[in-house]
C-alpha cells in the first residue's frame, strides 16, 4: 500500500517548496496563499479518508479467511496512524501560520478550528 502522506501537500519537502515560493509576495498575497494551502490540505485529507474508508469495506470480507484477519488488523493500524499524521500536519501548519490566518475557521474531523 502506498504511503498516503508521502504525496501530502504538508510533507516537510512540499511545505518547504511552498514557503520558498512565497518570497517576494505582498503580505496579503502570502496570507491568501497560506489560507488556500490549508484548505486544500484539508480537502486532500478528507478525500484520502473517504478513499480509504471505501477500500476497507470490501477488505473486511476477507477477515473471515484464515490469516487475513491479522493482516487486515495491521493494515487498519497503519492507515489510522497515517490519517493521524496527516491530521496533525494540518493542525501544525495552522498553528505555525496562526498570525497570517487570524480570523479564519477550519473544519477538520467535525471540529471547528478558530484561528
Amino acid at each position: 500500500m502506498n504511503d498516503p502522506t508521502h504525496s501530502s501537500s504538508l510533507s516537510p519537502e512540499k511545505l518547504q517548496m511552498f514557503i520558498a515560493g512565497l518570497s517576494g509576495m505582498a503580505p496579503e498575497e502570502v496570507r491568501k496563499a497560506k489560507l488556500l494551502y490549508i484548505r486544500n490540505a484539508i480537502s486532500e485529507y478528507e478525500a484520502m479518508k473517504t478513499g480509504l474508508a471505501g477500500f476497507s469495506q470490501p477488505s473486511g470480507c476477507l477477515s473471515i479467511l484464515p490469516g487475513f484477519g491479522k493482516i487486515l488488523g495491521m493494515q487498519k493500524q497503519m492507515v489510522a496512524s497515517q490519517m493521524q499524521l496527516a491530521q496533525q500536519r494540518i493542525r501544525n501548519a495552522i498553528d505555525v501560520w496562526k498570525d497570517d490566518l487570524k480570523g479564519e475557521r477550519f473544519h477538520l474531523e467535525g471540529e471547528e478550528i478558530f484561528v
